[in-house]
């Protein structure tokens, strides 16, 4: 892939705006004497097969792109109309200044003045100049049938809260890449709105910022976004498993894959179901982000992919050394220089419904902005924070999924990704249908060495940095971002020194670091802003590996040593929690008394699984571990030399940890019945989806827990829990002589509106975990017993 540079001047925004209104159609006259006919911009073909998944085809780029546009927007253009409305920071113009989005604690107003500077006019034409014409043009097309769809119904005719609402309208490709670069940030500076909102010069107080004692624009019980909590936290609501399985390791000598994102289920980060074909060009299938004209996890004809969130840092904080005569000047190597100082104006809807003006300052380094969390990072005479994001410059998101998307060999793809360094905060696992396996922790990661961190992080950040928060020395150039010249972008590492792995058995990740892809051949010596080692794991990481092992061992107690595709899923669904599997035996050796009794028998004759029958057991253990998990109970502690095997076990001997254990579990009991959970209650009968008058249960527990089908919800009241993030778009992809062999589902279903027939019809699936084959040849699809077809054109 060749990028463009061009010098673009003030008119690039207005041209994108003319662009977007032109029909571009060609003419040809029919025959001599009658006026020419103009021939469609654009045409596409969307057939649907059951559970409403669009299979898309057209010639061209713009083709594809028109038919994702079209068809996204029939199932879900309301979603896609609010996240763009806040993209281009208007959220308070319309909905007020102090709500918040679904599933984020920032105000509405905060997240207006972020989005502003995020995607101002000069960011916005760096974005589209770099785009290759193939991206243009995919772009383009998904704008077209956005607003062909839009225009053909009506903003009176739309469903639900958007049904006349004065924030829906046509988009442009401007608006789209706001979008890309909302969805670039989300795993650095994205995190950090409620920080940069509260930095104000000393003496001077940030109009519109929450000052709260959890930090900016996070409720006061929850870490500050300076703590490694937070960012376990945010992996477990943002998280994933893969699995990708070599010749070595399956039945039938061809790779599998398991991808299992765990993303929320509401709100801008839902997955969308879709397949794409440009004959000769393109044929891929999988799920996308809204707004995303690309596959961003799937398969095609010769491989198969998944994403996991990565521990990789994507910003740094520099601390400032200030001008004592001015603490809006900060002084490098000795010289003093001036803070950049921008004013930034919002629309906001008043309590009278009028619209006002609401402006803030906010200020800038050649670090970048500056940012406070409260008791962690102050702005005071001395010292003040600016955040470095790696993500803010990557435009190439789109040319890098594009590129995956129609890699043909599991080497076209790998280099691809090396090479373009283009995806923003996730590792790769990827399997083809040659049997090879492939790791790629291969993201924009700021360029700080095992040496820039020793001489350029102060001893008391050193502990932090070893979690991925590397706090820079800001008063010397050179602790500024490393230069390598191979890297696509200033300040990165180049793709090629970042952790990769090729197997013929198999390598995974569940959101720990590189270090353990494959225990036989782990990644060891990346700088620590890259991947750690020698550090405790996750649950989700232990059972996954553990199982993998144990399969691959013969000593599951199944036939043979090698993974079918069932077993793979079994993997992923079957709800073991791991955690019960470390410590349950030792609880029950202290579990007793008159108070304890019920709770005592339920954790005695639970399965140990967080499966839609299980027993209050479940529960009971939850909030037990709740209460004790971050004490020193452990009977032997975690050992680097044996990282899926420990901690494990508890300190029964030492009657600190048994009394622990006994109020844990007390309280625990009063908190479900306090609660309204009967002792006999099944965990299906808490945890549901709530889809309009139906609540679906639903399987799957806590991250925290080891439960490798991560799911979280929270109370409705009522003894029920409804589902907020967990397994999302999950796949298991083989491969035959045909190509690929795939089942899917999507969790919470392809619409987002109530009124269409593809608001519940997967969550039901996911329930009974009944995987739905994925129609891929076209004879599959066009024989789905649920197959529809139509032909869009533009006009």
């Amino acid at each position: 892939m060749t990028y463009r540079t061009l010098r673009l001047g003030r008119t690039l925004l207005p041209m994108l705006a003319a662009l977007a209104g032109c029909s571009g159609g060609s003419h040809s006259p029919d025959q001599p004497g009658t006026p020419a006919t103009p021939a469609p911009k654009y045409q596409a073909d969307i057939r649907r097969t059951a559970f409403g998944i669009p299979h898309i085809k057209g010639n061209t780029e713009g083709d594809i792109g028109y038919g994702a546009g079209y068809a996204y927007a029939e199932d879900n253009l309301c979603a896609l109309a609010e996240e763009i409305v806040t993209a281009n920071g208007q959220r308070s113009r319309y909905f007020g200044p102090d709500g918040t989005r679904t599933g984020y604690q920032t105000s509405n107003l905060e997240a207006d003045y972020f989005y502003q500077i995020l995607n101002d006019a000069d960011a916005l034409k760096q974005a589209w100049a770099a785009q290759p014409d193939e991206v243009r043009a995919l772009v383009k097309g998904y704008v077209a049938g956005y607003n062909q769809y839009l225009k053909e119904t009506g903003v009176a005719n739309l469903p639900g809260d958007c049904k006349g609402a004065a924030w829906v309208r046509e988009l442009s490709e401007t608006d789209l890449m706001r979008m890309v670069r909302r969805y670039a940030v989300e795993g650095s500076s994205g995190q950090f709105i409620g920080a940069l909102n509260a930095a104000a010069p000393p003496g001077k107080t940030a109009q519109g910022a929450r000052q709260r004692a959890g930090g900016p624009g996070t409720p006061a019980a929850q870490p500050n976004v300076l703590s490694p909590e937070y960012w376990r936290r945010l992996h477990q609501r943002t998280g994933s498993n893969a699995v990708a399985l070599g010749k070595d390791a399956t039945d039938n000598g061809q790779g599998m894959l398991l991808g299992n994102p765990h993303f929320p289920w509401k709100g801008p980060l839902r997955f969308y179901q879709l397949h794409l074909t440009m004959p000769g060009k393109m044929d891929v299938m999988g799920a996308s982000l809204g707004g995303m004209p690309l596959v961003n996890i799937g398969f095609n004809q010769n491989l198969a992919w998944s994403h996991t969130v990565n521990t990789s840092s994507h910003f740094t904080l520099h601390r400032l050394k200030l001008d004592p005569a001015d603490p809006t000047r900060y002084l490098i190597d000795g010289q003093s220089k001036s803070m950049t100082k921008r004013t930034v104006t919002v629309d906001v809807k008043a309590a009278d419904g009028a619209i006002k003006q609401q402006s803030r300052d906010f200020y800038s380094t050649e670090f970048g902005m500056l940012a406070v969390v409260p008791g962690v990072a102050a702005w005071d005479r001395s010292n003040a924070y600016a955040l470095g994001d790696a993500n803010k410059d990557n435009h190439r998101l789109l040319s890098q999924w594009y590129a995956m998307d129609r890699a043909t060999s599991l080497a076209e793809f790998k280099d691809a990704i090396v090479r373009m360094v283009g995806l923003p905060w996730v590792n790769t696992l990827a399997a083809d249908k040659d049997g090879q396996a492939l790791y790629l922790d291969v993201t924009a990661v700021p360029n700080v060495s095992f040496a820039k961190q020793a001489d350029c992080v102060a001893a008391a950040d050193q502990a932090l940095a070893g979690f991925g928060i590397v706090i820079l020395d800001g008063g010397r150039a050179a602790c500024a971002w490393g230069s390598d010249p191979a890297a696509p972008q200033p300040g990165i590492f180049a793709g090629a020194s970042l952790p990769v792995l090729s197997r013929s058995d198999f390598v995974q990740n569940s959101n720990d670091s590189a270090w353990l892809t494959n225990p036989a051949a782990p990644l060891v010596s990346f700088p620590t802003i890259v991947s750690v080692q020698g550090v405790e794991q996750s649950g989700r990481t232990r059972i996954g590996i553990s199982q993998l092992q144990a399969r691959l061992a013969g000593s599951d107690g199944l036939a043979g040593n090698r993974m079918s595709l069932a077993q793979l899923q079994q993997i992923a669904l079957n709800n073991r929690v791991y955690m019960a599997q470390q410590v349950l035996d030792d609880v029950l050796k202290v579990c007793s008394g008159a108070e304890l009794a019920v709770a005592c028998a339920k954790l005695g004759a639970w399965d140990r699984t967080a499966n839609l029958d299980a027993n209050m057991g479940y529960v009971y253990f939850a909030g037990l571990w709740d209460r004790v998990r971050d004490q020193d109970v452990w009977a032997v502690p975690f050992d680097a030399a044996d990282p899926v095997r420990t901690p494990r076990g508890l300190k029964l001997a030492d009657q600190g940890v048994v009394s622990a254990l006994r109020l844990a579990l007390q309280d625990t009991v009063r908190a479900a019945a306090a609660k309204g959970w009967s002792p006999e209650a099944k965990w299906g009968d808490i945890q549901v989806a709530v889809r309009g008058s139906k609540r679906i249960s639903i399987h799957g527990g806590e991250d925290i827990y080891g439960v490798y089908n991560a799911i979280s919800s929270a109370d409705i009241g009522g003894g029920q829990r409804d589902v907020t993030d967990g397994t999302s778009y999950i796949q298991a992809v083989t491969f035959d002589k045909d190509g690929p062999v795939a089942q899917a589902m999507l969790s919470y279903s392809q619409s987002s509106q109530p009124s269409s027939p593809y608001f519940a019809d997967q969550t039901e699936r996911f329930s009974q975990k009944a995987w739905i084959t994925q129609p891929y040849t076209e004879a599959q699809i066009t024989g789905d017993a649920a197959y529809t077809s139509k032909r869009i054109s533009t006009p």
